[in-house]
């Protein structure tokens, strides 16, 4: 290129655009992983958003102001998210304070050898063990107040978390339909089109999925829950509801769910384990190979591998939460990336068209 104020002009304004592009990369690379936290609440909050949505729209259709009927489901759902971790939480409380009323017996029955868990130990021949370990068991025990405080600061970061998910929710449920309503009226009435058609898909995909699957756990936490109330296993509510939620996970949940519940049932006897495993393998076969993918086929239509990928990811970005995100926001990227897909496709065909039709020849006058 001939070195002329006009091609220095080009040369320049080239650089610009790739410093231009390398730090507007760099920006949005930071404030991502700035916002991280940030982030993972406003998907959430999202994915709860869309799953309120058809009951916000039954309302509606009921003559109710969506203001309205937007409070009205984001209470109903805190409180069944409510009443579901005091049935979690008050098993566990009551176990605790059992085990702390019941500790000093049991600390002296395992020093002494006599005693339930006495036996035990002289069962397993590990004595010297447990009187090597004595003393650190008691000072453990005695300092306590540091992971009681922990826990306790982890529950109240739990809380505003919910809270801040909570009020997100509220406000996508309010203003999601206008935005994207505004956003859709700047393009061009085809993209327009394409963007609500999007919109409306990924909302499909992702709220199928989500009451499906939560349906299949509900399912596993029932069965679970009869079998073990069947053979006197304690602490039933706590596994049952230890395997709805585990079971929202996967392909992986299921061995997750089953292990620590299966254990319990052992531990209560060996013939209620055995049962208990039994029960776990034949649902999970149903559910691995009728509901999940009934449930893939109509709603995601993701392939195993992606779905698997997708989990990892997701758990590996921001723990249990992302894993149960995973998916959803897999689903959302493939409806974006099929929609684009198509829309360019439709435009080499049309582009395709009008070049044949210049190239045919012109009829005779």
């Amino acid at each position: 290129m001939a070195d002329t104020p006009e091609a220095r002009r080009i040369f320049l304004r080239r650089v610009l655009v790739v410093e231009g592009t390398a730090i507007a990369g760099a920006i949005l690379v930071w404030l991502l992983l700035s916002l991280h936290a940030f982030l993972l609440d406003f998907l959430i909050s999202a994915i709860l958003a869309i799953v309120f949505n058809p009951l916000v729209r039954l309302l509606g259709k009921l003559r109710i102001a969506r203001s309205v009927a937007v409070v009205i489901v984001v209470l109903l759902g805190v409180s069944v998210m409510s009443l579901l971790l005091y049935l979690f939480t008050k098993p566990l409380y009551r176990a605790g304070v059992t085990f702390a009323h019941d500790l000093p017996s049991l600390v002296a029955q395992a020093q002494s050898g006599t005693g339930r868990i006495g036996s035990l130990i002289k069962t397993l021949h590990i004595e010297s063990l447990v009187n090597q370990s004595s003393a650190k068991i008691t000072s453990a025990l005695t300092n306590f107040t540091g992971p009681v405080l922990s826990a306790t600061r982890t529950v109240l970061s739990g809380i505003g978390g919910f809270v801040t998910i909570t009020l997100l929710a509220v406000f996508i449920l309010l203003e999601g339909p206008s935005i994207v309503n505004g956003i859709s009226s700047l393009f061009p009435r085809e993209t327009a089109e394409a963007i609500r058609r999007t919109v409306q898909h990924s909302q499909r995909s992702v709220a199928g999925f989500v009451l499906g699957n939560l349906a299949t756990s509900v399912i596993a936490g029932v069965v679970v829950g009869v079998t073990l109330a069947l053979l006197g296993v304690p602490f039933v509510m706590l596994l049952s509801l230890w395997v709805a939620l585990v079971d929202l996970l996967p392909l992986v949940g299921g061995l997750l769910a089953g292990v620590p519940t299966v254990t319990v049932a052992l531990l209560h006897s060996p013939v209620d384990g055995l049962i208990t495993a039994a029960v776990f393998i034949a649902y999970q076969q149903v559910e691995n190979h009728v509901l999940n993918p009934l449930i893939m086929a109509r709603t995601v239509r993701l392939k195993a591998l992606w779905i698997l990928v997708s989990v990892i990811v997701g758990a590996d970005l921001a723990g249990f939460l992302g894993a149960l995100i995973g998916i959803p926001v897999a689903a959302i990227v493939q409806v974006v990336a099929m929609e684009i897909w198509g829309y360019y496709q439709a435009g080499r065909a049309a582009a395709s068209s009008a070049e044949a039709a210049e190239e045919l020849p012109e009829a005779p006058a």
